[in-house]
């Protein structure tokens, strides 16, 4: 039995046309679809953490002595900028930041009150470029709504470093603890606040302390608790 010849395909170029335009589409489609995946993985300031709770508002570089490295020196020491936007007292947030380096950069910061700003810096006194491409903020956070200045029992004032406690309880107060951030143009430098205790503060009268830690700037009295 004789086979018949195959006759040319008159469409084949044309089906090969439309198979290399469609492999092209997908591939300049891919190609989009990662830039824009990897733009999102891009962290743009301001940045929020805890839903709306805490506001990262940039990441900068300092020079100079780290308040949260134990007064660290270094050149271009990673920073941020937090403003607590909870109305509540934030008594621990931590955050950690992932470079597009793959290093990690880590700040902590106590008792910042609602509304308040702070200054943290690296805890690891690490250095950051001013181009620093960020990758992802992680956050862990303790809020509480509770009065944290005893503001029934104790009034607070301060000058310069220089505290002044009154006991307006009406009965004796006993180990207090003082806890006071450096306020630096309207910001709290260092997310670390400092303690410093307070033995004994009778009724009716007052007690001075030195916050000798906050001599970059002035003491805000941020927290004070009594021991049970």
């Amino acid at each position: 039995m004789t086979k018949m010849p195959k006759r040319p395909d008159p469409n084949r170029k044309k089906r090969y046309t439309i198979l290399a335009i469609l492999i092209v589409a997908i591939i300049v489609l891919t190609v989009i679809l990662w830039r824009l995946s990897e733009d999102e993985r891009i962290v743009n300031f301001p940045y929020f953490v805890e839903g709306d709770k805490v506001e990262v508002t940039t990441l900068f570089q300092y020079s100079g002595a780290n308040p949260d490295c134990g007064d660290e020196m270094g050149e271009d020491i990673a920073a941020l900028s937090v403003v607590n936007r909870s109305g509540k007292h934030l008594t621990y947030l931590e955050l950690v930041l992932k470079l597009e380096t793959g290093e990690k950069l880590v700040f902590e910061t106590t008792d910042v009150p609602a509304n308040g700003t702070v200054w943290m810096f690296s805890t690891d006194n690490m250095s950051c470029a001013s181009d620093v491409v960020v990758r992802s903020i992680s956050s862990t956070a303790r809020l509480e709504k509770e009065d944290t200045m005893l503001s029934d029992k104790v009034q607070t004032q301060a000058e310069g470093t220089t505290v002044t406690l009154t006991n307006v309880s009406g009965e004796d107060l006993t180990d207090l603890t003082v806890r006071c951030h450096t306020l630096f143009e309207e910001a709290y430098f260092g997310g670390l606040a400092y303690s410093y205790p307070v033995d004994r503060l009778p009724a009716g009268e007052s007690v001075t302390l030195e916050a000798e830690d906050c001599y970059l700037g002035e003491a805000a009295v941020v927290r004070i608790s009594e021991s049970r």
